[in-house]
């Protein structure tokens, strides 16, 4: 399946917005990817209203940069009014932009388990317009104590994508490193699928990951 090349005007958009993200929010993970097929970044934050409120903010971006210019790079960006159900449940409805579609109503509702050491969130979504896709994403965290300030960093974070008829895109990412503060780094392993046929791409590297 060929990708859509992404201008750079568009890529100077991606960035404008994640610079307003950083004057809004005080917490922000950000993860930089550095593999031997590409580039790959993404980040995301979560932000209520007011403390102790039901009514919040989500968005999340991410870019990947082949090294390769004629498979053009690959944008995704989502941003959601929410509204927390109870402790582990929120609901959301907002925007999805992708280059290929462009931007498209979604809506989503999300699980998410925090513990001292796992963390779980399941996070199913759908476009809300006359050709809709469902998506289903999730990731496990897992952080046990190697020394008194020191963890070990783990994480498994799945991605799928379909029509009513067929596969559209799915992932399924692996990072193993060290936790110290507000810092992550490790090993990362991508490995992507697109289109009804599944064809694969898969990235392998190091990552950096820092909650500002």
């Amino acid at each position: 399946m060929k990708r859509k090349k992404y201008t750079q005007p568009g890529v100077v958009l991606f960035f404008l917005t994640l610079l307003s993200d950083f004057a809004y929010t005080q917490a922000l993970p950000v993860e930089l990817v550095f593999g031997h097929h590409n580039y790959y970044f993404q980040q995301s934050l979560s932000k209520q209203m007011q403390d102790n409120s039901s009514f919040g903010f989500f968005h999340t971006s991410s870019i990947l940069i082949p090294y390769d210019k004629e498979k053009g790079n690959e944008l995704m960006s989502q941003s959601y009014a929410t509204c927390k159900i109870d402790r582990r449940f929120t609901a959301g409805i907002g925007t999805i932009y992708v280059p290929l579609g462009r931007f498209r109503p979604s809506a989503f509702l999300q699980f998410l388990k925090q513990g001292k050491r796992t963390t779980l969130l399941v996070f199913p979504r759908a476009d809300l317009w006359g050709h809709p896709s469902f998506e289903l994403m999730g990731f496990v965290e897992y952080l046990p104590a190697i020394t008194h300030k020191l963890q070990l960093y783990t994480r498994v974070q799945l991605m799928t994508t379909w029509t009513l008829s067929e596969h559209s895109r799915s992932y399924q990412y692996l990072r193993l490193g060290v936790h110290l503060g507000k810092l992550q780094c490790g090993i990362a392993i991508n490995y992507d699928e697109y289109g009804k046929n599944k064809q694969p791409r898969s990235n392998y590297g190091g990552f950096v990951r820092h909650i500002f």
